[in-house]
């Protein structure tokens, strides 16, 4: 089976990629997505972050995102702390995931894959890049963001020149239709390549 990573800073288009790999018959892990649902599922991994941040992280038994969020992107050594509680029980997840996947390819959608040095955890890296002025715009629409908070969640993300570096193909994602046709024959050169009709 063929791991795919996918990532991108954020407002890229990563899920608009993978929802192009999985019309392609592609099974997708949203590794952010699933870390919100484990922070409130793992018992063990809520007592940590409860335990490093207190209580408030906590309210009516839910992760209490906006709380939690003003404190660990304004505090580098926080969201460490964060990252380093939840991103063992996100690949854990994953891997239980793949073992129960029976296609060739599979992908694993993150926007930090190659900031935690994960990339050699995949086949194949995937960079979904896009101007910063359309990620911005995206971010803005989609999540209601001030352009602080914006920059205070996304000052950790690798720039995409140093991210090129790292990855063994480049998805420009600026008009959708290219974006479509870059992805089918981005799949063909890796299907090519690890000899998958």
């Amino acid at each position: 089976m063929v791991q795919l990573a996918v990532t991108g800073n954020m407002g890229s288009g990563k899920t608009t990629i993978c929802e192009m790999l999985i019309s392609q018959g592609i099974s997708v892990y949203f590794s952010d997505n699933r870390a919100k649902e484990l922070m409130n599922q793992d018992q063990s991994l809520i007592e940590h972050i409860q335990k490093r941040f207190g209580k408030e992280s906590y309210r009516n038994g839910l992760l209490n995102r906006k709380w939690l969020a003003e404190r660990v992107f304004k505090d580098s050594k926080a969201l460490n702390d964060l990252n380093n509680y939840v991103h063992p029980v996100v690949r854990q997840d994953y891997l239980e995931w793949v073992n129960q996947k029976s296609q060739d390819i599979v992908a694993y959608e993150s926007a930090i894959v190659l900031e935690h040095g994960n990339e050699g955890k995949f086949d194949v890296v995937i960079l979904v890049s896009c101007p910063e002025k359309f990620r911005l715009e995206r971010i803005k629409q989609r999540d209601g963001l001030t352009q602080d908070e914006i920059q205070s969640r996304t000052r950790f993300q690798w720039s995409d020149e140093r991210k090129r570096k790292l990855a063994d193909h480049v998805i420009e994602n600026i008009n959708l239709s290219q974006t479509e046709q870059q992805v089918k024959t981005v799949l063909s050169l890796i299907r090519k390549q690890f000899l998958i009709d």
